[in-house]
C-alpha cells in the first residue's frame, strides 16, 4: 500500500509540471529541450542527496552496464517523445492512451517471473477496454495521439528495464542518477544549442522553479514506489491516478470538451484499480 500511495501521490506532482511545461511551450516561453531540462536537473539533484546523506553509499553493480546502456537510450526518446505527446496531446487524451502500457508491462512481469492473481489480470483488462472504448466513440482528440501511443509502447522497455535493475542489481537513486545524468546533458546541450541561453537561468522566474520543482518531487516519489509493487501494478496505479489528475486538468485549465465520456471511462478505470489493489493482492515473485 505504500508503494502505492508514492506513486499517486507522484502523479499529482507528474500533472502539476506537466501543465505547467504545456502551457509555457504553448506560450513560447520554453522549448521543448528547456522542459527537458527543467524536468530533470532538480530531480537528479535530489537523487544525488538522498545518495550522499539518506543511504551514505551509492550502490551500482557493473554487470547491468550493458542493459543500462540499452535503458539509457531507449530513455532519451523515451523522454524526447513523451515531451512531444504532452506538449502537442490534450490532457485527458495523454492519461487515457498512456494506459495501453499496462497489459504489456503484465505480459512482460510473466516473463521476469511474477506470479499474477486472477483479479490482477481483470483489473488491467477493465482499464484496456474503457480506453478502447473511450477512444472508439470518439472521446478523445487525435491531436498528439502518435505521440502518446510511441510513449505507452516503449515505456514497456524502460520501466522493465527499470524494475530490473533495482531488484537485481542497482539502488533506486544510483540507476536513476546515471540515466538522469546522461538525459541532462542531452538535454542541455539541445536547449542551449537552439535557444543560445544558458539553461539555468529559467530558474530566475518563480514558474519554471515551480515546475522543475514539481517534476522532481514526481520522478523522486514514483521511483522509490516501484521498489514495492511490480511494474505493471504501479504502472496501473500511476497511469489510473494520471487520468483523473490530467482529466480535471484538461477540462479546467485546457478547456477539453467531452467530460461526460471521459469521467465514464474513469469510472470504469476505477473499477479495474479496484480488481488490481484491492481484490487482488501484490504479486510475489
Amino acid at each position: 500500500m505504500f508503494g502505492l500511495l508514492l506513486i499517486t501521490a507522484g502523479s499529482l506532482f507528474q500533472e502539476v509540471g506537466a501543465s505547467l511545461g504545456k502551457r509555457e511551450v504553448a506560450r513560447r516561453h520554453e522549448t521543448i529541450y528547456t522542459y527537458g531540462f527543467l524536468s530533470l536537473c532538480l530531480s537528479t539533484l535530489a537523487f544525488a542527496f538522498f545518495a550522499i546523506f539518506v543511504r551514505g553509499e551509492f550502490i551500482f553493480s557493473l554487470a547491468s552496464l550493458p542493459t543500462l546502456a540499452l535503458r539509457a537510450a531507449l530513455e532519451v526518446l523515451q523522454a524526447y517523445v513523451s515531451i512531444r505527446a504532452i506538449t502537442t496531446a490534450d490532457r485527458s487524451t495523454f492519461g487515457f492512451l498512456r494506459m495501453l502500457t499496462i497489459p504489456l508491462l503484465l505480459i512482460v512481469d510473466l516473463l521476469l517471473g511474477y506470479a499474477l492473481t486472477g483479479n490482477q489480470i481483470i483489473g488491467a483488462s477493465i482499464l484496456t477496454v474503457s480506453i478502447l472504448l473511450l477512444f472508439l466513440n470518439h472521446g478523445l482528440s487525435g491531436k498528439g495521439t502518435g505521440w502518446v501511443l510511441l510513449s505507452a509502447v516503449n515505456a514497456v522497455a524502460t520501466l522493465s528495464l527499470f524494475k530490473y535493475h533495482i531488484t537485481f542489481f542497482n539502488s533506486v537513486e544510483a540507476e536513476q542518477i546515471i540515466i538522469q545524468l546522461v538525459l541532462l546533458f542531452v538535454f542541455t546541450a539541445a536547449a542551449w544549442r537552439t535557444t543560445g541561453k544558458n539553461p539555468l537561468l529559467l530558474f530566475r522566474k518563480p514558474v519554471f522553479l515551480l515546475q522543475s520543482l514539481s517534476e522532481a518531487a514526481a520522478g523522486v516519489v514514483v521511483s522509490f514506489g516501484y521498489l514495492f509493487v511490480p511494474a505493471s501494478v504501479g504502472t496501473s496505479v500511476a497511469r489510473s491516478t494520471s487520468v483523473f489528475f490530467s482529466m480535471l486538468s484538461g477540462n479546467r485549465y485546457f478547456k477539453e470538451k467531452k467530460l461526460a465520456q471521459k469521467l465514464i471511462a474513469f469510472l470504469l478505470l476505477v473499477v479495474g484499480f479496484a480488481f488490481l489493489v484491492g481484490l487482488g493482492h501484490p504479486m510475489s515473485k
